[in-house]
């Protein structure tokens, strides 16, 4: 074990390098124990807890969702979908650049988790709605490429995706679960939530094999984690109505997300400007569920911005210096 300013970072047990070819170790050592034992058992759990979707649940059989939800419920499946293929690519690249066995055999393991999510979420909305599977739009896209894949970038995938990414969706299917009534649809979310909870609780064993490359990079991973909550905001702005009719508060799931992210990194060594760090995370927490409140203020029930409301309210800021304040404090 070699320890990097006050961290022992594992011994190498999975990089294909050339040094490993001619010499031995890397993805040829087969000779060192287990580094991270906690890490493996999450693996073996996930060989235990294996599913396959074309036997999940009776495909054949139609979906009778509660009218009242059936939308709703639809709309954030739809919206997570193209998220869980992001995530096949994004734990894809992660167990290629990991240092431990236990890491690189887990990631691949996700990513096949993963494209069953995906799988089974794109047989499932259509049969929710009886209609096809409307194309991602853009923020969509960009949330999902920008905030979830780089990858150079080994410490920001896997913090985005099973620290950020996975205890957002988590919740969220949580919820649906909670009011959804067919039990098809109920029995596919609970075997993606099972999966999501693995995934989570990965995050938090195999994120501080990545503390140099976080360490590294903590600037931008900074930055680059900002700029993702501002177009997570923007991009579930159509989902505002199905969110309440869900009782899914997006402030107290990003709040507990936020929480959840600063359990894992504190068990790692401070930066030195740590107290700057934090300071920022705190005002990203005050000011989020503001900007979440604006969102809905000018979201109208169809999802789309009420431009009306929108145009009299910078009338008015325009008039009224009072007005002008109070809409750039939102």
């Amino acid at each position: 074990m070699a320890r990097t300013r006050g961290y022992t970072r594992p011994k190498d047990t999975a990089a294909a390098t050339l040094w490993s070819v001619f010499a031995g170790g890397g993805l040829f050592d087969n000779t060192t124990p287990r580094q991270n034992k906690k890490g493996w058992d999450i693996f073996e759990l996930g060989q235990k807890s294996f599913w396959a979707v074309p036997t999940a649940c009776a495909w054949d059989e139609p979906v009778r969702e509660d009218p009242e939800y059936a939308e709703a419920i639809a709309a954030m499946l739809g919206f997570l979908l193209p998220g869980e293929k992001a995530a096949v690519t994004g734990a894809s690249y992660i167990s290629t650049l990991v240092r431990t066995e236990e890491a690189k055999f887990y990631f691949a393991e996700q990513a096949l988790e993963e494209a069953k999510h995906y799988d089974a979420l794109r047989r499932l909305v259509p049969k929710i709605t009886g209609r096809p599977l409307d194309a991602p739009r853009p923020l969509v896209r960009m949330l999902y490429t920008f905030g979830v894949l780089d990858r150079d970038d080994v410490a920001f995938m896997m913090g985005n995706i099973n620290v950020i990414g996975e205890h957002l969706a988590n919740q969220i299917f949580h919820q649906i679960n909670h009011v959804a009534k067919d039990p098809n649809v109920k029995k596919i979310l609970a075997l993606i939530g099972k999966d999501e909870s693995r995934h989570i609780a990965a995050g938090q064993r195999f994120f501080p094999e990545v503390y140099p490359e976080f360490r590294r990079r903590r600037a931008r991973i900074l930055a680059k984690n900002l700029a993702t909550t501002l177009l997570l905001c923007s991009a579930s702005y159509e989902l505002v109505h199905p969110m309440k009719h869900l009782s899914i508060d997006l402030a107290t799931v990003m709040d507990r997300m936020y929480e959840h992210y600063q359990e894992v990194c504190d068990g790692l060594p401070a930066f030195p400007e740590q107290g700057v760090r934090d300071a920022i995370l705190e005002l990203l927490k005050r000011g989020t569920p503001q900007v979440i409140r604006n969102i809905e203020r000018y979201t109208l029930v169809d999802g789309t911005v009420d431009k009306d409301r929108l145009v009299r309210d910078c009338a008015r800021a325009v008039a009224s210096p009072r007005a002008l304040r109070e809409m750039l404090a939102a």
